[in-house]
């Protein structure tokens, strides 16, 4: 006889090896030995959880000749027949190569013949889901009241797409998906039976892929042992998986949080030319990230993420450097990634725009980056850079800035002879530059997101109320109203300066400098708080201290 697969070699033959269900396996069988024994039975559940090797268990005991506390003794007579698939009174069917009415007609017929060696007639039908109307509604009024000593037991992937009269005549057992750690143990016994030599890493990574399904652990485990002939490495398990190491996910993930498109593209070229599946790779950066929210939330990350010990220390090191809300931000982008691969081809193409999205926060509106923003802003009211001020009369207080601007009417302008002199103390920048204003103008949105996007929202609140004036030898020149003076003398600052420059060069791309100048206008001056609350779109009053 040839060569016999390990799922099949390894398939259940009492309730005891059936793992991960013992809600069900124990429920059964105290059915059987009380003799409450049902006329349907409906098994749900994803594949290779155990829905069809119960049935046949199912069966055995039903039949067994020298039960054993509700465990068929795998020794007699009968339960040898139906091991072997010789047992008569015992019919096994796929409803998805047999799903017309008239091979349910034909079954109907047979129950009306009594068992020819058995106690029970057993008919275990696989995919039920997939019967037609036709034959679905055929069999009803067998399914409901069949013959004495005849059962139905019906299992199905997606009990969803049944008629709501063939759930109703069934006892509907659900099958759970089994945890990584009754998969690894079941591994391990396995592969200690045939010798085989395999780390404790490599069983626990095929536990944590096979996705619950203890037929694809086996399938894996199966594959791993031909290809190491009997020695399982987990190099070759990698290979074999196509899937991605933890220092892929570190590095990557490093790259995203230093906003690091190059470093990251990088990572993801040499990915895809080691043969890694990109698929998978999406689905285990999603998991790393909820690894890392995990650390963030809970006091104990150990009873939550199932992993090693080392590998949590990483996860908390990592963690420390990213905040809640970002990671949420990113777990969404990364489900959208997963979602838009799933229905095209073009799986690097998404995630490489994923990781665009990811690092560029400014191309990203959603309501994780304002709750950013927004802590952002509630730390710095906390810090007292920016502080909310109310009279007592619930009225708002007038605007003090420490900042030494004589405000009065006839000092809030300046001529033209000053912006001159401020222009000669200005050395030229790049005198070889061949930008004008309206380059300037129209990057005008961009300099602005990207002071938001490194959370310089003091300066953004100055600059937002300027406007570009001129260009020259690599100098942009700004222009305020006299009612900003405020502002143009806060972004004089040597504290503020650098930042200014360089958003402004890296928007331009190419080095230029920046200063401003004062529009003569004789307005009256308004309150200056209510004037920055109108930019900021702001309803509450607040102070800005720059010392």
């Amino acid at each position: 006889m040839g060569y016999t697969a390990l799922y099949r070699e390894w398939r259940p033959k009492n309730f005891e090896d059936v793992v991960g269900q013992e809600h069900i396996t124990t429920t059964l069988k105290n059915e059987i030995i009380h003799d409450r024994i049902a006329h349907a039975y409906l098994f749900c559940g994803t594949r290779g959880t155990g829905k069809t090797s119960t049935a046949k268990v199912m069966a055995k005991a039903l039949n067994c000749l020298d039960l054993r506390d509700g465990e068929p003794c795998n020794e007699c007579e009968m339960c040898r027949k139906i091991n072997d698939g010789l047992a008569i009174d015992v019919t096994e069917l796929d409803a998805a190569s047999n799903n017309g009415i008239d091979k349910i007609r034909d079954i109907i017929d047979d129950t009306k013949y009594p068992p020819q060696e058995s106690k029970y007639k057993v008919y275990i039908m696989d995919e039920v889901h997939m019967l037609s109307v036709g034959a679905v509604n055929a069999f009803l009024k067998t399914l409901e009241e069949p013959p004495k000593n005849v059962i139905f037991i019906l299992a199905t992937t997606d009990p969803q797409k049944l008629p709501i009269t063939i759930l109703s005549r069934c006892q509907r057992f659900d099958f759970k998906r089994i945890n990584q750690k009754e998969i690894c143990a079941r591994l391990r016994k396995i592969t200690d039976a045939q010798n085989i030599e395999c780390e404790q890493k490599s069983l626990e990574l095929i536990s944590r892929v096979c996705d619950g399904a203890m037929r694809d652990a086996l399938s894996i485990l199966d594959q791993a042992i031909a290809m190491g002939d009997n020695e399982i490495k987990y190099e070759d398990l990698i290979s074999i998986l196509g899937l991605v190491t933890n220092e892929y996910l570190f590095d990557i993930t490093n790259a995203i949080m230093d906003r690091n498109i190059e470093k990251a593209m990088i990572i993801v070229d040499k990915m895809v030319y080691a043969g890694k599946d990109i698929q998978l790779f999406i689905k285990d950066l999603i998991n790393h990230f909820r690894n890392l929210l995990m650390v963030k939330v809970t006091k104990n990350p150990e009873e939550v993420l199932d992993m090693s010990i080392e590998n949590i220390t990483l996860i908390k090191e990592q963690g420390r450097k990213i905040r809640v809300e970002e990671i949420m931000r990113i777990i969404r982008i990364l489900q959208d990634a997963e979602n838009n691969s799933k229905m095209s081809k073009q799986s690097r193409l998404y995630l490489e725009l994923s990781i665009i999205k990811m690092c560029k926060i400014e191309y990203d509106t959603s309501s994780e980056v304002i709750l950013t923003r927004i802590n952002k802003l509630e730390e710095n009211l906390k810090s007292g850079k920016i502080q909310i001020v109310e009279n007592n009369d619930g009225s708002k207080s007038e605007n003090k800035e420490k900042m030494n601007i004589n405000s009065n009417k006839g000092k809030n302008t300046l001529n033209k002879t000053t912006a001159k002199k401020e222009e000669l103390e200005l050395e030229d920048v790049n005198t070889n530059s061949s930008l004008t204003i309206d380059d300037v103008g129209r990057a005008w949105t961009e300099i602005l997101e990207k002071f938001k996007s490194r959370r310089a929202m003091i300066i953004y609140a100055s600059i937002v109320t300027a406007k570009p004036y001129s260009f020259k030898n690599g100098i942009v020149t700004l222009e305020y109203d006299s009612i900003y003076a405020f502002n143009k003398a806060r972004l004089e600052r040597e504290e503020y300066k650098k930042t200014v420059n360089e958003v402004f060069s890296e928007a331009l791309n190419e080095k230029v400098a920046v200063k401003y100048i004062i529009k003569e206008d004789d307005s009256i001056e308004e309150n200056k708080e209510q004037l920055l609350k109108q930019k900021l779109d702001g309803e509450i009053p607040f102070e800005v201290y720059d010392e």
